[in-house]
């Protein structure tokens, strides 16, 4: 396996799925959906990212600190399974800049203002016409894999297109630390991107403080 190239830890890292019509969805999607159930499955992340690093270089003070919002869903490709984002917003300028321009990834710039204290955790994005706000507690407790969010986190590819070309990124982490949340408050109007029925499931939500991962390099798929 490839060295990797880049280090991160990812903070406060929030899942909210909604199972959506898989015709409807495929229209807007470059690869083969990945179903459960005979459902596809449409998810919102925030998160806090930090300790960005090249391998052999420090974290850089004005790039490795980001709040990240995206939306995404499940495919396959060449038998494998992955994730593809719609979007990817942030609220740092140089870090869009970054992903974009070496990763290809569809970030985008947005105001982005979170906290997190105690049991408590607040987040609210906006890139107009889009918005998405959030707040919940979570116990510390934690939460067992149901096989939908099994499905949905065990995964460690995704994949992107840019123009004719596809790429395939690896992530490498240990398993999620999951913990149940509670009293959960969503306004939704980031998924108003797709023009899709949704309902999100707070049954289904889940939350993770911390998770260290690895970066591959991303490598050009001959398809």
């Amino acid at each position: 396996m490839e060295a990797a190239i880049m280090r991160q830890r990812w903070n406060h890292i929030f899942f909210i799925h909604s199972k959506v019509d898989p015709v409807a969805l495929q229209r807007h999607v470059p690869f083969e959906l990945d179903l459960i159930e005979g459902n596809a499955l449409l998810s919102i992340v925030p998160f806090q990212m930090d300790k960005i690093c090249f391998l052999g270089v420090p974290p850089l003070p004005f790039f490795s600190h980001l709040w990240e919002l995206n939306l995404r869903t499940y495919v396959t490709l060449g038998g494998e399974r992955g994730v593809y984002f719609f979007t990817l917003d942030t609220d740092s300028r140089l870090g869009c800049f970054v992903a974009n321009r070496f990763f290809h990834l569809p970030y985008r710039v947005s105001e982005i203002k979170a906290s997190v204290s105690k049991e408590r955790y607040q987040f609210q994005s906006y890139r107009p016409p889009f918005s998405f706000s959030l707040q919940f507690q979570f116990s510390g407790k934690k939460k067992s894999l149901t096989p939908l969010n099994q499905w949905a986190t065990q995964r460690d590819r995704l994949f992107v297109r840019k123009g004719k070309k596809v790429y395939e990124g690896r992530v490498l982490h240990k398993e999620w630390p999951l913990e149940e949340v509670y009293n959960i408050s969503i306004k939704d109007h980031f998924s108003t991107q797709l023009p899709l029925l949704c309902n999100f499931d707070h049954q289904e939500a889940c939350y993770a403080r911390q998770l260290e991962v690895e970066f591959l390099p991303f490598r050009q798929l001959s398809i």
